[in-house]
């Protein structure tokens, strides 16, 4: 599979399964969920998994007036608003892995790819070459959320704005500076906001 019919084929499916939320929650909706893992912790098996997480997950985890936190219940609001771990971590479609093999031919298409051997005879070589693999994937996932947002599918299927956040399970300033490119500016400000002061 060349590169772009790669990138056309992840943004169709991803597209369609926006366009598919169940109407009758996207008032409760408030951010779409970009998570970025990989099979077995191995570079060469990128995964998306596209979900969202809703107002009323948010309120169910938010601590009320002297309650402590104790799972599922966050510190505080805006951690149970922005962190992952809290959300309802549905998984409406799985980009990657078992579920989609054509991740595994393009993967294996790119001049970065290495094979085992290749691993065991130079870790650090196919080490770099593993980040140049997981780069160019989110590079296209940043892409996919950009073109979402100016083709105005968001906006049609919500009737708003709706930020989509790129993360993995852990928070640092490589997902703040994913999602600051997917998103319109200032989109994603409060996001940014919470993990800048983590």
């Amino acid at each position: 599979m060349t590169d772009q019919l790669f990138v056309d084929d992840t943004y169709d499916r991803i597209k369609s399964i926006i366009s598919n939320f169940d109407d009758n929650i996207l008032q409760d909706i408030y951010a779409i969920s970009f998570f970025k893992s990989n099979q077995e912790d191995d570079p060469r098996q990128p995964l998306l998994t596209v979900g969202y997480n809703t107002v009323s997950r948010w309120t169910e985890c938010t601590p009320k007036s002297g309650q402590e936190p104790e799972w599922p219940i966050a510190s505080d609001s805006e951690e149970a608003k922005w962190n992952f771990a809290f959300w309802l971590q549905n998984e409406e479609l799985v980009i990657g892995g078992q579920n989609y093999d054509p991740v595994s031919n393009w993967v294996k298409e790119l001049p970065c790819y290495y094979t085992d051997e290749q691993e065991e005879q130079d870790f650090d070589k196919t080490y770099l070459l593993g980040e140049e693999i997981q780069n160019r994937f989110v590079d296209i996932m940043i892409d996919h959320a950009k073109k979402l947002h100016e083709s105005g599918t968001i906006v049609r299927k919500f009737g708003r704005q709706v930020p989509i956040i790129i993360h993995e399970l852990e928070y640092y300033e490589k997902p703040v500076n994913w999602t600051k490119k997917a998103n319109p500016i200032g989109l994603t400000s409060e996001f940014e906001n919470w993990v800048t002061s983590m």
